[in-house]
């Protein structure tokens, strides 16, 4: 179920960029589409770790709950004399805690967190169990053991790097959004043609691409899970499809990897 809600989430993110890009390149906020992007990317390094080491999905779990307590924890000591969020803190303590059972986080592990982040002491008679962080995309690939997946992920991971610098706001990030911002002393040097062109090359198709792309593989990889699920290879194929067509990266992940799960030549 948790890994469903993953790829609904991932259906949901792809719609995100497509309205982001609904400018076709007339705004500089079509460039904040790539950290978007690289979210998706990170999901499927996520799942394939999740795929081939069931093990994983709890780690994912712990972490993404320990992330949202930590917070908690920090609010919680800042605006302790604050009578008027106290309510509101509850409330989220509360949710917290109906939700840590799902997230398989034992009491002895949140009670680590509070020893960690703000000092308390752990109770009388339990030992300190710590989460370890899930892995990044970098982790991931030092932790697959699959050749395939591996050289598929080693590929991927310049595109994730790639991404990266739009979310460091890296000097390329600035460039792109001075030429498509009309406003900027720098516009009448790019014609309209060119900042389309641009635009198209440098945002429009790596985001759709590499988002769609993240979706699809993603999917793929349950194939080595459900192998004998004839209907999913299908509808997985239909999908590969126009990835083939349009994306040259798409085509060297499908060489690598996908052919391979799916078992078919197209």
């Amino acid at each position: 179920m948790h890994l469903q809600q993953v790829l609904f989430s991932m259906r949901h993110v792809h719609r995100a960029i497509r309205e982001l890009l609904r400018s076709d390149g007339k705004d500089p906020m079509a460039v904040s589409a790539m950290p978007v992007v690289r979210a998706q990317l990170e999901t499927l390094f996520a799942i394939c770790l999740v795929v081939e080491q069931p093990g994983a999905l709890s780690l994912y779990l712990k972490d993404g709950w320990k992330k949202q307590y930590v917070r908690h924890l920090w609010m919680r000591e800042e605006t302790r004399n604050l009578p008027r969020v106290v309510d509101g803190l509850q409330k989220a303590m509360t949710h917290l805690d109906n939700f840590r059972p799902i997230s398989n986080v034992t009491e002895a592990e949140s009670q680590t967190i509070e020893m960690e982040e703000i000092g308390t002491p752990m109770p009388a008679g339990i030992e300190p169990e710590h989460i370890r962080p899930f892995p990044t995309p970098l982790g991931v690939i030092k932790a697959t053991t699959d050749p395939n997946r591996k050289a598929m992920l080693a590929r991927l991971y310049p595109e994730y790097q790639f991404l990266c610098g739009f979310v460091h706001f890296s000097p390329g990030t600035q460039i792109l959004s001075s030429i498509l911002d009309q406003r900027h002393p720098a516009a009448p040097m790019f014609s309209s043609v060119q900042r389309e062109d641009i635009f198209q090359k440098e945002i429009a198709g790596p985001a759709l691409w590499i988002s769609l792309l993240s979706i699809v593989q993603s999917c793929t990889e349950f194939v080595s899970v459900y192998s004998d699920d004839v209907e999913l290879a299908r509808n997985l194929i239909e999908s590969w499809n126009p990835l083939l067509e349009m994306s040259l990266l798409a085509r060297v992940v499908w060489q690598i990897r996908s052919k391979r799960l799916l078992g078919v030549l197209l």
